[in-house]
């Protein structure tokens, strides 16, 4: 099972395919089926799939998914109730249901910004109401430029804001004192503001080629206020920080020039891979993005700043967008900050139910 590139966090997955895969390969006719395995390139991510696919290797019929999963949510959280059945429901038939045929790579405008001039990206208003089915728009590339990957959706985005609201209920209960129901309600949350951060993308885009320059300013501010808010929600969980990844690389050298090394090897895996000219971004930006506190903050946020203020200043001077000064300022943004020696926190901060209900309030309850 290839599942994951470059470590990206993205819920995603095809439960059904894995209970029942491996099962027809070994049952098919003329089959040489000796085993079952994993490739991915990066693992801290969606472990009911992980959890799912390592069991098969011990099964010898097809797994019936939604019984299954019942029993996944009392070993996860050493409890259950039905408010978290119900959520985990709702998951297995959206997020966990990708059968668009298309691989994944997070390619969420937040940590995978577009390199390409607004007038390049044209906006269909296409809305899919019926479950399973996208409710977002995909923006479209023109053909003048291939610089631009639209983000990967195949469920409906509202269907998982409801999970995400039984998920916040749940932690009224005593499932509020176990990591993995933090883990996971941060992750959700985190995958549910990132869609909508997608769409609040094309909002400002909208008001941008209607040279509305107020709207443009007043979505931009939210855009930055929301990848900001997501930073302290990543913070509350251990597992979702950039300290422990910097801090890791460091302690494998044996004097400070290889610690400075080292932490910038890390710091330019996670950013932008160093073929890049000072006006020329590299083929392989954000390649290995990452949803971490510390780098939406620190990096992710910087850079999408400077997008919005040259998409406020060509309305405002009534100029086409400065494509070149945006790619100087951006990777100059990206070379200062690969080379940076800043500290960044190894240990969590806040509570994960609190601020996942504050930001399910703030952003969502009122959009779906």
């Amino acid at each position: 099972m290839l599942h994951n590139f470059a470590g990206n966090i993205e819920m995603y997955g095809i439960l059904d395919a894995i209970a029942s895969g491996p099962i027809e390969a070994l049952t098919s006719e003329n089959t040489t089926l000796v085993g079952v395995g994993m490739s991915m390139e990066g693992i801290e991510q969606n472990p009911i799939v992980y959890d799912l696919m390592s069991e098969m290797a011990f099964q010898h019929k097809k797994v019936d998914v939604k019984a299954w999963i019942e029993l996944y949510i009392g070993r996860r959280y050493g409890r259950s109730s039905p408010l978290i059945r119900d959520a985990w429901s709702i998951l297995y038939h959206t997020i966990y249901n990708c059968t668009d045929g298309a691989y994944d790579k997070n390619r969420d405008v937040i940590v995978a910004f577009p390199d390409v001039s607004p007038s390049f990206i044209s906006l269909p208003v296409e809305r899919y109401q019926h479950y399973g089915k996208p409710t977002s728009r995909r923006a479209v590339l023109r053909e003048e430029t291939n610089a631009y990957e639209q983000p990967h959706l195949w469920y409906s985005t509202s269907e998982v804001i409801k999970a995400l609201e039984l998920f916040i209920a749940s932690g009224n209960d005593e499932l509020s004192s176990s990591s993995t129901y933090s883990y996971d309600l941060v992750d959700l949350t985190r995958q549910a503001l990132a869609k909508y951060a997608n769409e609040l993308f094309l909002k400002i885009l909208d008001a941008y080629k209607l040279k509305y320059v107020d709207s443009v300013t007043s979505l931009s501010r939210k855009f930055l206020d929301l990848v900001e808010d997501m930073d302290t929600l990543l913070a509350s969980h251990d597992g979702f920080l950039l300290g422990p990844w910097l801090e890791s690389a460091k302690q494998l050298a044996q004097n400070e020039e290889e610690e400075k090394q080292f932490e910038w090897n890390a710091r330019t895996q996670i950013t932008m891979w160093f073929d890049n000219t000072e006006e020329e971004a590299s083929l392989l930006r954000d390649y290995g993005n990452k949803y971490w506190s510390g780098l939406l903050r620190d990096y992710y946020g910087p850079r999408a700043a400077i997008y919005f203020e040259l998409l406020i200043e060509s309305l405002e001077k009534g100029e086409e967008f400065k494509m070149q000064k945006w790619r100087r300022e951006w990777i100059k943004l990206t070379n200062d900050w690969q080379s940076s020696r800043k500290l960044f926190p190894v240990k969590s901060n806040g509570n994960a139910v609190s601020t996942s209900r504050s930001l399910y309030n703030k952003y969502l309850r009122s959009e779906f």
